[in-house]
């Protein structure tokens, strides 16, 4: 996930570079992803370079029922200005101001596409992943997978509501 571009660093400004993304696994951060495809094309400006990234992956995640590992397919899609530190031309460096939020292009011309990627991808990923629609998550008191078997557990009563639970009884004696 990471791009030599030195040479797109030199190029007139408005040219474009493309290229192909196909990596079997990529950790970005805490993130890891499977099968990740697409594109991402290099507009250079007068700045740096806005990366414009088009890609699928599948994403491990937990089931946030049973905490089973899952695979979530992700769809991809950001724009981001990547500035150098050093020059292409002179190898000079280049200040910028402490505020300004671009991602950089390294002092050797890497650009490292997988922060942008990280921080697209906890924006669009799923905030409940489930290992299947009908997941019956944990057992509350025991952990038990209730996916693989019940358990044998009886539910906690508050004993603050025994009154009205005696209550109900006598209503539904009294019909």
């Amino acid at each position: 996930m990471q791009l030599h571009v030195l040479q797109d660093l030199r190029r007139k400004l408005g040219s474009v570079s493309e290229y192909e993304l196909e990596e079997e696994r990529v950790v970005a951060g805490d993130l890891v992803l499977r099968d990740l495809h697409g594109t991402v094309s290099l507009l250079r400006t007068d700045r740096g370079l806005l990366a414009a990234m088009d890609a699928t992956a599948k994403l491990e995640e937990s089931c946030s029922r049973c905490l089973a590992s899952v695979l979530v397919s992700v769809d991809v899609r950001f724009q981001e200005e990547y500035v150098p530190v050093v020059d292409a031309d002179t190898a000079g460096r280049i200040y910028l101001a402490d505020d300004d939020e671009a991602f950089r292009i390294d002092s050797e011309f890497w650009l490292d596409l997988r922060e942008g990627l990280r921080q697209y991808i906890l924006m669009s990923e799923p905030l409940k992943p489930l290992c299947r629609d009908d997941c019956a998550g944990l057992c509350p008191l025991c952990g038990a997978d209730l996916n693989a078997r019940p358990c044998n557990c009886q539910p906690e009563t508050d004993e603050r509501w025994d009154a009205l639970a005696g209550l109900k009884q006598e209503m539904d004696e009294g019909e």
